[in-house]
């Protein structure tokens, strides 16, 4: 038997955790929340077994949810075709009140967890009903694991783009038809170039020598807005950390969490 949660959403902040969503869609329309009394992680990723591209945000759940009373669990929501749920919630930015109703169950490998089978957004006399993906397989990613994964004291070296440099590479690549980036460091100095086309100098860093690549289609998903961008170079992966939020680009990543303890 299924049970059910009942909330609100902070008005003032409902278009911001709109946008965090919207966001999320950039790297796949399928996200997943893991809502406890402190957290909201929201996240998406891309690629099977080995993960192309992850994005998360962690936000406070009390500056967006107005939960009645505290949860003695985590509860799991998988919302697939989220791109199309958030413009179906636009529809809802002007109500006075906007309310959440959750059927969900039990999760039957842990106790503490429940599964979301059903979410209901309600404003004035508008519904939006939306089934969840129970049977999904989204890989499961915790706070734990992004805290110990994504620590930048485990980088082994990183560069910086300010924002002009940044916006710069952006419409360059833009002009041009591949699909790649080059990311190389000669002596020292860090170049970003696209075949045959164009070259900018972005940074000198200790490293001697590295060969990157970049998809293009990752460029929506960084914040260019920020005065520096700062990219954090693992053995498997890129990092582009904000203030809550992580963008995990891979070589070859595995997010087992038997071997993060």
């Amino acid at each position: 038997m299924a049970d059910k949660l009942k909330f609100n959403i902070v008005k003032e902040n409902f278009q911001k955790f709109m946008d965090r969503l919207s966001d999320l869609t950039t790297i796949d329309s399928t996200i997943k929340l893991k809502i406890d009394n402190e957290h909201i992680l929201a996240y998406s990723m891309l690629g099977g077994k080995v993960m192309l591209g992850f994005k998360n945000y962690l936000l406070n759940t009390k500056e967006f949810f107005d939960l009645k009373e505290d949860i003695d669990f985590t509860l799991d929501i998988v919302l697939p075709n989220t791109n199309k749920l958030v413009k179906n919630l636009d529809f809802l930015a002007t109500s006075d009140k906007i309310s959440v109703d959750i059927t969900y169950k039990e999760s039957p490998d842990d106790e503490t967890l429940m599964q979301a089978r059903s979410i209901q957004f309600n404003g004035g006399k508008l519904k939006v009903k939306w089934l969840t993906g129970e049977n999904f397989e989204v890989r499961d990613i915790t706070k734990n694991i992004l805290k110990q994964r994504l620590d930048i004291k485990n980088r082994d070296w990183s560069f910086i783009l300010n924002k002009q440099e940044f916006a710069d590479i952006k419409k360059l690549s833009g002009i041009n038809s591949e699909k790649i980036i080059n990311i190389d460091v000669n002596d020292g100095k860090v170049t970003i170039s696209e075949n045959k086309a164009w070259e900018l100098e972005v940074d000198e860093v200790e490293k001697k020598s590295a060969k990157l690549i970049f998809n293009k289609r990752f460029f929506k998903c960084i914040d260019g807005e920020k005065e520096e961008i700062e990219f954090h170079l693992f053995e498997s992966f890129m990092l582009i950390k904000d203030e809550n939020s992580n963008l995990m680009l891979s070589y070859e990543q595995d997010f087992d969490e038997e071997d993060v303890y």
